[in-house]
């Protein structure tokens, strides 16, 4: 119960009761009508103050967006195109054969089996196609031909070309390349199209091995296409929804490049940020990861950099621990999703082969 002092007499009663027991005062009343009159007061205070934390709260806003959309003014001004980056780079690739084999005396077009099960087939339109066991050795629309009564296959993947001579039955392939082991091939009584439409995979289900040998991979809506020299090996990354890595490798070069590719949720880097985001980045594949230096431009239509790296492959490259790479981290935020996007493309510092054109067509590729 509460209790008040009458405003008339002073007296101390309740502030429930409808009149002043001494004198006769309407207490019930005049408390009632108080109480209304001190929200009434208070309302509007709180409303100013409400209207106070709006307005901060919009300034607020609108000074982040005018500072980003200054920032991306910025960059626009010091953006380079990939194709400025990469001058000799092309969009489109297409490096296979359209012709048709020359003619022999022995028409060896047809299907083959290997040694170890591997099936080849040797297609009437001068293209070959290796079915291995392990999809990461499967050779796909490889060039094939006749001279001097010897057959040529062109083989990207493994960096090396395989010659057998002419035979009606068997052809043994042999290489000066140690990527391919000598092996026989016999003879099968199937047509090619039994195997020509067999359906391919790869390890990474966000990733499909083409017809012609290209390798399509998509991240956070945006597509790449991979030359057929890359190979999408089994290991963990598999199984991951934000990251994937693919290699391109020739033993017998002691030659290895990757492309890996990578997302998290964020903001496009200040300038001023670059550096140390790619830093970030790279050392969770890298170590002694280091960034040299970094160019504003844009891929598959966002904003972004690409930015120099070098360091060593860490143990997540099993066999390819430490060897030295350099190369390039390309850095965008997909306006569509808020997340930033990374693509990291390293190799041999040594250049024994030089992918550098590769990489710039796989940027090119997004879309």
């Amino acid at each position: 119960m509460k209790l008040v002092n009458c405003p008339v007499c002073g007296a101390r009663c309740s502030a429930d009761i409808e009149k002043c027991p001494e004198c006769g005062f309407e207490i019930r009343q005049y408390f009632e009508k108080r109480t209304t009159s001190n929200n009434k007061k208070k309302m509007p205070v709180l409303l100013i103050a409400c209207a106070c934390v709006t307005i901060l709260a919009i300034i607020l806003i609108l000074g982040i967006a005018s500072r980003n959309k200054k920032e991306l003014e910025k960059h626009a001004e010091n953006a380079e195109s990939l194709e400025e980056i990469f001058p000799e780079a092309v969009k489109t690739q297409d490096d296979t054969a359209t012709s048709v084999a020359p003619t022999a005396d022995i028409d060896v077009s047809g299907v083959y089996s290997g040694d170890d099960h591997e099936i080849l087939v040797l297609n009437s339109d001068g293209l070959a196609y290796y079915y291995c066991t392990e999809i990461s050795f499967t050779e796909l629309e490889c060039p094939w031909s006749i001279k001097d009564d010897l057959v040529y296959i062109e083989l990207s993947r493994l960096h090396c070309i395989v010659t057998a001579k002419i035979d009606e039955k068997e052809l043994l392939f042999k290489s000066d390349s140690t990527n391919w082991n000598t092996e026989l091939f016999t003879r099968l009584d199937v047509e090619p199209e039994q195997y020509l439409t067999k359906a391919l995979s790869t390890y990474d289900p966000n990733a499909t091995l083409n017809k012609d040998g290209t390798i399509t991979y998509q991240l956070d809506g945006i597509s790449y296409t991979l030359p057929k020299s890359f190979i999408d090996f089994n290991d963990e990354a598999d199984n991951q929804d934000d990251w994937s890595a693919f290699v391109d490798e020739d033993a017998q070069a002691d030659y290895v490049s990757s492309v890996l590719f990578y997302r998290a949720l964020g903001s496009l880097p200040k300038e001023s940020e670059v550096k140390n985001n790619a830093k970030d980045f790279a050392s969770r594949f890298l170590n002694e990861a280091s960034i040299t230096s970094y160019t504003a431009t844009t891929v598959a239509g966002y904003p972004g950099y690409l930015c120099e790296v070098t360091g060593y492959l860490n143990k997540g490259f099993a066999a390819l621990q430490n060897y030295e790479v350099s190369g390039y981290i390309a850095v965008f935020n997909n306006e569509n999703t808020h997340k930033n996007n990374y693509v990291m493309l390293v190799q041999n510092a040594n250049r024994s082969i030089d992918n550098s054109d590769v990489f710039g067509n796989i940027l090119k590729s997004a879309q």
